[in-house]
């Protein structure tokens, strides 16, 4: 299928929007009403930006008002139509949108709307022009597809069809079978939007909220298999409406436009890469701090192994755990170094390298390929707006004996240590894009969002995590510099790791020994203690335990969790132990709040 996006979808002048979205490399756009008139370039001209940039016009829209207004408004709403075809014209475009009355002086009535529709449909035939009529979810009579679906029927003229749009069928809920039964040459085009979950007024969310499909909540996959079961496989549009898109980055929201409408094929969609587990974190240090770095991690109970046998890097391990150190000047880690160590790449070990190079190749996702020469890679490098995934797969999973020697592989098992999950903090506006490549990308799904209340605001938080639970994720945002989340934005100049957390079967007794070794941990509060005593009915004496060594707690329907924070080390980046008891599922987000006030008492100190 064809790609098109509508100007409105994105910030700029209308020269700007048509020259980002030709980049992102669409085949279409549609031009949105506002954008033709606040900007001062004739018909001819626009058709002429949008033909040098290898678009064609899509789409004109959209025409308010028009079907089922009393007599003495009629003619006037025939006029203007006819107004809006002579530009068409000279667009050079043969569809115009026209959305459902929502004038509180229209009439209401199926037939009455079809007739308007059949002799507005005889006047575009003269000018082979064809009239989409679309259901606005707030229309007045109007507000279904299938009410319009039926209009159009009645109607039962060739330049006359429906126009479908995600949004205002997914957010009514409107049973999507009924999209089956439309003859495909009767959809003139879908425009597709997703949203996150809101209760509120439908024309506030529509206006305020959209985002590409897969960035929001809305079952966009489910309307797209009842759209293939019509054999539609005309142009598949973008129309967004999100304050953020109005002052974020125009070019990378175009390129994210495009590659959510890649990934919604079904082709693309078998295609997803299946992640085997994180592999190592990898962190960045002047050479002239290593030995802060090293220390950090003894003390938290790692090995070092070796140092690379021709790179400024050294490995560590703590039975399955891997940790890198990074002293070299690389291109990918010099910049930002001298604020200090910090986690600034991790590894992931996937089932078919070369099906996810081919995957990021068709989503236009930047990979930078190993080359041992050039730019002293030995694995590809997916570049995502969090930072950088090295990724490596069976046939590449001897580099640790081939980098380090034979010993690299040696591991224990005194605590069954794994990591759990990491967790990436990006500013506000990065957020949906960031999450965009781990959804269209990997066979991951996301929660919908939640808040993390900061004594110091919000944080925005959504959680990646593939079906076996082999990767985990949390995605923390904000543009609250008072945050602990906004503080590490500040300190780090960008989006990265901000924490890792590592599993263990036995957390009571790994604290114990990491404690014996001079390792420290963030103190929570006596109060707390009390709280969840009384709240999940704990044992006093284990309770007690829970208390003395500053470990928290915390229960779901499928079991328990316990989890205890390091300090946060140079504003960058803390760790976290955590034991999931049976089937525990969530990431112990009730004690987030505890966790955040620990924190801010360290930073006082």
């Amino acid at each position: 299928m064809k790609t098109s996006i509508a100007t409105v979808s994105i910030n700029g002048t209308l020269k700007e929007k048509i020259h980002a979205i030709a980049k992102a490399g669409f085949d279409g756009v549609e031009i949105f009403e506002n954008d033709f008139l606040t900007n001062n370039l004739s018909p001819k001209e626009v058709k002429k930006l949008v033909k040098d940039h290898g678009l064609e016009i899509t789409l004109f829209q959209p025409f308010r008002d028009f079907e089922g207004m009393p007599d003495q408004h009629r003619k006037r709403a025939f006029d203007r139509a006819k107004k809006k075809f002579e530009i068409m014209e000279e667009l050079d475009t043969n569809l115009i949108l026209i959305c459902s009355n929502t004038s509180n002086i229209s009439l209401g009535g199926i037939d009455r709307a079809a007739n308007d529709f059949y002799e507005l449909g005889e006047i575009a035939k003269e000018r082979s022009i064809k009239v989409g009529y679309e259901a606005l979810a707030w229309g007045k009579y109007i507000n279904d597809h299938r009410d319009a679906w039926e209009i159009v029927r009645r109607a039962n003229h060739e330049n006359v069809g429906i126009i479908l749009d995600s949004f205002h069928t997914l957010s009514k809920k409107i049973d999507l079978n009924s999209i089956s039964s439309i003859p495909a040459e009767k959809i003139f085009i879908v425009q597709l939007a997703d949203a996150p979950s809101h209760n509120m007024d439908l024309l506030y969310w529509s206006r305020h909220f959209r985002n590409m499909p897969g960035q929001g909540d809305l079952p966009i996959s489910d309307f797209m298999n009842a759209l293939d079961r019509t054999g539609y496989d005309g142009y598949l549009s973008l129309e967004i409406f999100n304050d953020s898109y109005r002052s974020g980055p125009r070019e990378q929201i175009a390129k994210d436009g495009k590659k959510s409408l890649v990934s919604l094929t079904t082709k693309n969609n078998l295609d997803k890469v299946l992640i085997n587990n994180i592999e190592f974190i990898e962190f960045s240090v002047e050479e002239k701090n290593i030995t802060e770095l090293e220390i950090i991690f003894e003390l938290m109970g790692f090995k070092k192994i070796g140092k690379h046998k021709t790179k400024l890097i050294k490995l560590f391990m703590f039975d399955e755990v891997k940790i890198i150190i990074n002293y070299e000047n690389s291109p990918l880690v010099k910049e930002g170094r001298k604020q200090g160590p910090y986690p600034y790449a991790y590894g992931i070990k996937v089932e078919d390298l070369n099906v996810l190079l081919n995957k990021t190749k068709l989503l236009d996702i930047e990979v930078i390929k190993k080359d041992k020469g050039k730019n002293n890679l030995s694995m590809d490098v997916i570049k995502n707006i969090d930072g950088l995934i090295y990724v490596m797969d069976k046939q590449t999973e001897n580099i640790w004996e081939e980098d380090f020697g034979s010993n690299s592989i040696l591991k224990t098992d005194r605590f069954n240590l794994k990591i759990d999950h990491i967790a990436q903090t990006v500013h506000y506006d990065e957020m949906s894009s960031a999450l965009l490549s781990y959804t269209t990308l990997f066979n991951c799904q996301k929660s919908a969002i939640v808040d993390i209340i900061d004594p110091s605001g919000i944080t925005k938080s959504q959680i990646i995590e593939n079906g076996n639970k082999t990767f985990r994720m949390t995605m923390n945002a904000t543009d609250n510099n008072k945050t602990v989340a906004g503080r590490f934005l500040e300190s780090k100049k960008g989006p990265g790791i901000q924490h890792i957390a590592i599993s263990t079967s036995n957390i009571i007794k790994l604290v114990k020994d990491l404690m014996s070794r001079g390792q420290k941990f963030l103190e929570i509060s006596n109060n707390y203690y009390d709280d969840i005593e009384a709240r999940f009915g704990l044992d006093f004496n284990f309770c007690n335990e829970l208390k003395d060594l500053n470990i928290l707690y915390d229960e779901d329907e499928n079991g328990s969790f316990l989890q205890i924070y390091t300090h946060v080390f140079n504003d960058q980046f803390f760790f976290e132990f955590v034991q999931r008891v049976n089937d525990y599922q969530g990431y112990g987000a009730n004690n987030a709040l505890f966790r955040i006030a620990a924190q801010n008492n360290q930073a006082k100190i």
